[in-house]
């Protein structure tokens, strides 16, 4: 698993906002937008995975640099489909 986040929600919003640097309801806006999606508790609680982790604090500084929510969603499906055409090689 080297060079791969795990996948295992383990990290409630308040906790996952501190380690991307955030505020909490960052995250929910991160989600109403469709770049994210936490998985939920059985009390509808979200919880975040590393890889969660990992997305957020990339989606948190390409808007520190200025670029806007739906510039962040090309920019990601763009490296994403890099990172997945690299697999097929």
């Amino acid at each position: 698993m080297a060079g791969q986040q795990s996948s295992i929600p383990r990290y409630v919003i308040s906790v996952a906002a501190r380690l991307v640097g955030v505020a909490p309801h960052t995250l929910r806006l991160y989600e109403q937008k469709g770049l994210l999606q936490p998985a939920r508790s059985h009390g509808r609680n979200r919880l975040y995975s590393d890889a969660d982790i990992v997305r957020s604090r990339r989606i948190a500084e390409l808007a520190r640099q200025g670029v806007n929510l739906a510039g962040i969603r090309l920019i990601l499906e763009v490296e994403e489909q890099g990172q997945a055409d690299q697999l097929k090689i």
